[in-house]
C-alpha cells in the first residue's frame, strides 16, 4: 500500500517523472533546427499549436509526438522503479502501479513547468493525453473520438484540449463509480486535468469571448 512505501521512492520516481518531463520538444527542435526559441513567436507557448503556427505541421507533429513520448516513457520507468525499489513483495503490483503513475504525473508539471527552461513549457495538453492512454485506455478511447469531433466541428485546438479534459474526469470518475479496479486512477486523473485547465485559463477566456482563432499553419515568426 501507498502509506508503506519509502519517502525516498517516491520521491526519485516523482525527480525521474519531473525532469522527463523537462525535455522541451519544441525548443529542442526550434534552437537545433532554426537556431532559435519557439517561445519568442505566437503564443510564446512551447507546444504543439504553437510549432504548427510558427513553424508548420511538420514540427508541429514531432513536437506532439516528443512531448506524448516522454511521458509514456516517464510512466513505464516509473514502474521499473516503482518493482525494484518498492515495498514488500506481497504489494508489489500496488508499487509498480503507483510508480507509473506518479512518474507520468510528474512529468506533466515538468513539461509545463521546467526548470530547465525557466519554468517556461507547455501546456500539458500532448503529454497529458498520453498519461491518459498509460492509465485509463478505454477512457482514453472515448476522449479520443470526442476530440476528434470537436477539432472536426470548430478547428480549435484550446477547445480540444479542455473539453477532452473534463470529458476524460468525467469518464473516470464514472468508470470508478462502477467499481473499476484501479482505485488509485481518480486521485491521479484529477490534478493533471486541474493543471491543463490552469494552463489553458487564458484560452478559456477567449473562447467565451469568441475571440480565439482557428489554428493555422505557416511561418510566421
Amino acid at each position: 500500500m501507498i502509506g508503506e512505501w519509502n519517502a525516498a521512492v517516491i520521491a526519485l520516481v516523482a525527480l525521474v517523472g519531473y525532469l522527463i518531463g523537462n525535455m522541451q520538444t519544441a525548443l529542442i527542435i526550434s534552437r537545433l533546427r532554426f537556431r532559435d526559441d519557439v517561445r519568442l513567436y505566437g503564443s510564446g507557448n512551447a507546444g504543439t499549436t504553437n510549432m504548427v503556427r510558427v513553424y508548420g505541421k511538420y514540427y508541429g507533429l514531432i513536437t506532439f509526438l516528443g512531448d506524448a513520448g516522454k511521458c509514456v516513457a516517464a510512466f513505464f520507468l516509473g514502474r521499473l522503479l516503482g518493482g525494484w525499489l518498492g515495498i514488500h513483495p506481497a504489494d508489489y503490483a500496488d508499487s509498480v502501479l503507483l510508480g507509473g503513475y506518479i512518474a507520468s504525473a510528474c512529468s506533466v508539471l515538468g513539461h509545463c513547468y521546467p526548470v530547465l527552461f525557466q519554468f517556461r513549457g507547455g501546456k500539458g495538453a500532448a503529454s497529458a493525453y498520453a498519461m491518459t492512454w498509460c492509465l485509463c485506455w478505454q477512457a482514453a478511447l472515448v476522449c479520443t473520438v470526442i476530440a476528434i469531433a470537436i477539432f472536426l466541428a470548430w478547428k480549435r485546438v484550446s477547445l480540444v484540449s479542455v473539453l477532452t479534459a473534463i470529458a476524460y474526469l468525467i469518464t473516470t470518475f464514472i468508470a470508478w463509480a462502477m467499481g473499476y479496479p484501479d482505485r488509485y486512477l481518480i486521485f491521479f486523473v484529477t490534478p493533471v486535468v486541474a493543471l491543463l485547465l490552469i494552463r489553458h485559463k487564458d484560452n478559456i477566456k477567449r473562447l467565451l469571448r469568441g475571440e480565439e482563432k482557428a489554428i493555422s499553419s505557416g511561418d510566421k515568426r
